[in-house]
Formats: C-alpha cells, sequence, structure tokens
C-alpha cells in the first residue's frame, strides 16, 4: 500500500512539475523580446531550469526507486 501512495505521489508530482515548466516556457516565449530584461535572462530563465530539473530529478528518482526497489 505504501508503494502505490509514493508511486501516485511521484506520477502527481512528475507531471506537475513538468506541466508547470512547459507552461513557464510558453509564457517565456509569448513575451515580446524588449520586455527581456538583462536581470531575467541571467538569473530567473536558468534557476527556473534548475529547479524545475531538480523536481522532474527527484520526482523520477522517486518512482524509480519505488519500481525497483520494491
Amino acid at each position: 500500500m505504501k508503494v502505490i501512495l509514493i508511486l501516485i505521489v511521484g506520477l502527481g508530482g512528475l507531471w506537475l512539475s513538468v506541466k508547470q515548466l512547459r507552461k513557464n516556457i510558453l509564457e517565456i516565449r509569448r513575451k515580446p523580446k524588449e520586455a527581456h530584461r538583462m536581470e531575467d535572462k541571467i538569473f530567473n530563465y536558468p534557476l527556473m531550469f534548475l529547479w524545475f530539473g531538480y523536481l522532474i530529478v527527484f520526482f523520477g528518482g522517486l518512482i524509480v526507486n519505488n519500481l525497483i526497489l520494491h
């Protein structure tokens, strides 16, 4: 029962992370080129990809760990 609950949480978290990352990328593409400030290009966008990368790796690892070890 624990494994099924952890898999549901992992799949839900992975799905939400990918969905939010896609939403953010589409929002960035919709902005006019003049609206992108230098601070956004240097700090916000790389940190956004780093954050969502960590989330995707975490939830993916949660799923793989529970499928392999249990």
